[in-house]
């Protein structure tokens, strides 16, 4: 067998690790200005869906058109999310700063509030990638995906932290770790949750 065949394992497990290697880098530079990370990561998860669906994407030529489809929805989408976020953490931080007695059951509807949210921002922007749809209907889809698919839910929710862990506990040193963030970090981890996702968004397609 040739090496070099286009189908070879080999050649396609390399090419697969280049293309999620370029993917990682767009990903991260697009992310600089912050404000712009909702609509990298439905761009990422966009060519992430083409790649797993076998459509073979040109990764830079896919990744900045659906940037650029995706600025305005998923720009508000990220300060939506990040708004709340903002109000969670205040809110967290008043309940645990007060001096009252009795106020640790607030605590309770604070976390639900935050699974919910983290829940819903799991599917929202990979929706937002795959189908053209308000931000309203949208985030109502995510919800309901996201209660009625608990345990992938809470894999797609759990999966990075555990992979964080692992990295903290085989103590790896800074340097290793942000090499391989840099490199194929993001995109490696998102290329796996999409596999998830894809599933599920096909059971609902068919």
């Amino acid at each position: 067998m040739n090496l070099f065949h286009p189908d070879n394992p080999v050649m396609r497990i390399l090419s697969r690790l280049f293309d999620l290697i370029l993917l990682n880098l767009l990903f991260i530079f697009t992310c600089i200005p912050v404000i712009t990370i909702g609509t990298s990561l439905s761009a990422m998860y966009h060519v992430l869906f083409k790649i797993i669906d076998k459509k073979d994407p040109y990764i830079f030529k896919s990744y900045l058109k659906a940037f650029r489809e995706n600025l305005k929805p998923a720009t508000l989408l990220w300060v939506s999310t990040a708004l709340a976020g903002l109000g969670i953490n205040f809110a967290l931080s008043a309940v645990y700063s007060t001096k009252a007695q009795n106020v640790d059951f607030l605590q309770i509807p604070i976390w639900i509030f935050t699974f919910i949210t983290a829940a819903t921002a799991v599917y929202a922007f990979p929706l937002l990638s795959r189908y053209q749809i308000g931000i309203v209907p949208l985030i109502k889809n995510a919800f309901i995906l996201s209660i009625t698919n608990i345990p992938a839910t809470v894999i797609i929710m759990v999966f990075p932290l555990g992979i964080s862990y692992i990295a903290f506990a085989a103590g790896l040193n800074m340097a290793v770790v942000c090499c391989i963030i840099s490199t194929i970090g993001c995109s490696g981890i998102l290329y796996l949750i999409s596999y998830v996702l894809f599933q599920i968004f096909k059971k609902y397609e068919d």
